[in-house]
């Protein structure tokens, strides 16, 4: 009993210590990407660091040790004796370029808090937040016009979405197993953007501000079967579907003119037009997700994913918003030198890699935006446990400098860790 009070004290201060790192994560947020303007914003990455280190893959992966948000089937492999808890935080290094000019880039924030438990021997279950997507940037372009002379655009924003959410997954029966997610969309979004003539009065500085908060349930299913196909060698198949839904929101529109004082702040002289507290929806598509794992028990573990998402069906408050389909690949895996609790520590560590590549929703000037990332990374067990701490790596590139826009290089790093405990125990003698 003493032992097992030490174990969920030591897990719970875990728990503790990762919250407090977290909040002050979250209070770094500070994105900087000219092209979240668009959209939602910037889509996460949603992963956590056992699976984003192999490339992003989740429609087939299950564990009993690490949880798996992305297919709400994947719970069925938890023990029904346990209790799981996963954390991370992702940070990012790199630079934004255009064909002449550099600006470097970091930001820190919260990558998901997991926690997952049995409700029963057949329905497991798990809870969380993830972000959904992020928003932040801030662009200042000048131009020269005939007749008007020097003209300044001024583009800020900040933000986002996350998702608080709940999953329960039924298996497995004849190895098929079937889960459903129920998310709280919510988040907020603080868009401007304002045009600017400092050589001349006989045009209006114009400024328009938009900002919307979102609120609303999100639904998504998931299905994933695995068979033994050979001696310690199973087949995994997994896939993943939400339906297209509408998300309530509330939008405050403005577009005013100002003229500039001597302390630099803006003075709005007229209203052009205002949607106050308009309520309203935003449409999210239907997505598709597919994929496979091959694993052998305690060795090693491949497996590949293709995503799809119809964007081209994204409406705010029934206005279209001009973006693309989008398109994902993802391919990694993983490796155990040795599994025996009697081998040196790291012959025991978890090696993974992985590459991805994501058609995103953005084509400016004919020129579509893309991404990809080369990951890698590690799980550290932790001595005299079964949990993990998890280290993840990319690097990667996001647009082009083609036709005057944006290139984004980066290397973003994901620290996190899961919590395995058996807490669901009877004590055979008190």
């Amino acid at each position: 009993m003493l032992k097992k009070s030490k174990r969920v004290f030591s897990s719970l201060t875990l728990l503790i210590v990762f919250f407090l790192v977290a909040n002050s994560a979250i209070a770094q947020i500070a994105i900087n990407s000219p092209y979240s303007r668009y959209g939602v914003g910037d889509l996460a990455q949603r992963r956590n660091a056992y699976q984003f280190a192999m490339g992003g893959i989740s429609a087939a992966v299950t564990s009993n040790r690490f949880i798996n948000p992305y297919n709400p089937a994947s719970n069925y492999s938890f023990d029904s004796l346990s209790f799981i808890f996963s954390g991370g935080l992702i940070g990012s290094t790199g630079n934004i370029k255009t064909d002449n000019l550099s600006n470097k880039t970091n930001f820190a924030s919260l990558g998901y808090l997991l926690f997952g438990f049995p409700v029963t021997s057949w329905l497991k279950t798990t809870i969380g937040l993830t972000p959904y997507s992020n928003v932040g940037y801030n662009v200042v372009a000048a131009e020269i016009i005939e007749n008007v002379g020097s003209t300044e655009y001024k583009f800020t924003g900040s933000g986002g979405l996350n998702e608080f959410y709940g999953n329960a997954s039924i298996g497995s029966f004849k190895n098929f197993a079937i889960g459903a997610k129920m998310s709280y969309m919510f988040g907020k979004s603080d868009l401007s953007r304002s045009i600017f003539f400092p050589d001349t009065v006989g045009y209006l500085n114009t400024r328009v501000d938009n900002y919307i908060e979102v609120g609303d349930l999100y639904f998504e299913f998931g299905m994933q079967y695995h068979r033994e196909i050979g001696k310690n060698l199973t087949l995994g198949l997994g896939a993943v579907y939400a339906p297209k839904q509408k998300i309530n929101a509330t939008e405050n529109y403005l577009v005013r003119s100002y003229f500039p004082t001597s302390l630099g702040i803006e003075s709005f002289r007229d209203t052009i037009e205002s949607r106050i507290e308009n309520d309203g929806y935003l449409t999210f598509p239907d997505k598709y997700s597919f994929g496979f794992t091959l694993q052998k028990t305690d060795s090693w573990l491949i497996g590949a994913d293709y995503s799809w998402q119809n964007w081209s069906e994204y409406k705010a408050f029934e206005r279209g918003d001009s973006l693309n389909n989008t398109m994902s690949v993802n391919i990694g895996g993983e490796f155990t030198p040795s599994s025996s609790i009697t081998s040196s520590y790291w012959k025991r560590v978890k090696y993974r890699a992985g590459f991805r590549f994501n058609k995103t929703y953005l084509n400016i000037r004919d020129n579509q935006i893309n991404e990809f990332g080369i990951s890698f990374g590690m799980g550290l067990p932790i001595p005299r446990s079964l949990s993990t701490f998890n280290f993840a790596v990319e690097v990667g590139r996001r647009g082009t400098t083609a036709a005057g826009l944006i290139q984004n290089n980066y290397l973003r790093i994901t620290l996190g860790i899961s919590v395995w405990e058996r807490w669901f125990v009877k004590n055979k003698y008190n």
